[in-house]
């Protein structure tokens, strides 16, 4: 698919993200909302069938173990982890079981995660959900709208044909698709741009994916700690960078004072005729407004390439 259909297909329909790497934890009993509304970032204590939320899974030193997406029909919340953490997570979060009337379950072999992307990705996404036999529920990484989808694996083809039913512009992405529309529209992926180095603020996603009104969680006091401080050692960010030459990964950001950071991801946008990236630069080049670049050309911070 072209840039334009792409991006076409994003802001004026639905652009469908294949995320069949992610894992999946089922939540079962009915303490299930309680007791996982005590372990993530986000509040699910009144999540119900047709609803979701963005968060995030953290060590007891408030690194980022996963990001997740959550959903729920009438019987169970389905959670969905960055690829290869489920086993670990499921783990990690058994522990937490004790006296609560909830069971984990992994099951991703049998479940399968897309996302939709754009302003009738909701109502998409819930008719997919009604013919495929899943579970959706409205989540907006990009600002465009958007919402998770989780059907059995062998329900994506179908899911994806109703999808086009509902909403006729509907589009797949290819992997260069979502590359493009995740790096002009400033969203992060686990393992790839944050991870368990880093904390919510310094992956970018205190306002994203921790809500400040709920009860304790696992990693709350680190969290609240960090943002009453203010400052972060560093912080994933979104660049537009002169000239034409896409860095790569691992490429240095600098400033006046020296190496200031590193960039993640990046690539060229011929929507905004820009090559845009994510980095992770140092908290006090970030304070300081200091100008940087990324080997020879100048780059900008921004809260989003494509506002």
């Amino acid at each position: 698919m072209s840039d334009t259909d792409a991006g076409e297909a994003a802001r004026r329909a639905v652009l469908v993200v294949d995320e069949g790497t992610r894992g999946t934890l089922v939540v079962t009993g009915k303490d299930r909302l309680g007791w996982l509304n005590g372990i993530v970032t986000c509040d699910v204590s009144k999540l119900a069938p047709g609803r979701a939320s963005l968060g995030l899974v953290l060590s007891k030193a408030g690194k980022v173990m996963s990001d997740l997406f959550v959903v729920a029909d009438a019987e169970r919340v389905l959670v969905s982890v960055a690829a290869d953490k489920h086993a670990e997570l499921q783990e990690y979060l058994d522990r937490m079981l004790v006296m609560e009337d909830a069971e984990l379950h992994d099951e991703s072999g049998r479940h399968a995660w897309l996302t939709l992307h754009g302003p009738r990705a909701g109502e998409a996404a819930a008719f997919a959900a009604e013919r495929a036999g899943g579970a959706s529920g409205e989540i907006d990484w990009t600002g465009l709208g958007g919402a998770a989808l989780c059907v059995e694996r062998e329900r994506v083809a179908p899911a994806f044909d109703a999808i086009r039913e509902r909403v006729p512009g509907a589009a797949r992405a290819t992997d260069a698709d979502w590359q493009r529309l995740r790096l002009e529209r400033g969203v992060g992926v686990y393992g790839v741009d944050f991870g368990l180095d880093d904390n919510p603020h310094e992956a970018g996603l205190d306002q994203r994916a921790v809500s400040w009104n709920k009860g304790c969680y696992l990693g709350q006091e680190v969290v609240c700690m960090q943002g009453m401080r203010g400052k972060v050692k560093r912080r994933l960010v979104s660049l537009c960078l002169d000239g034409t030459e896409v860095p790569s990964p691992g490429a240095e950001v600098t400033s006046s004072d020296g190496v200031a950071g590193e960039v993640t991801s990046a690539v060229r946008s011929e929507r905004l005729s820009a090559v845009v990236a994510l980095a992770r630069v140092q908290g006090a080049a970030l304070e300081a407004k200091a100008p940087l670049r990324v080997g020879a050309a100048a780059a900008r911070v921004v809260e989003r390439p494509d506002p």
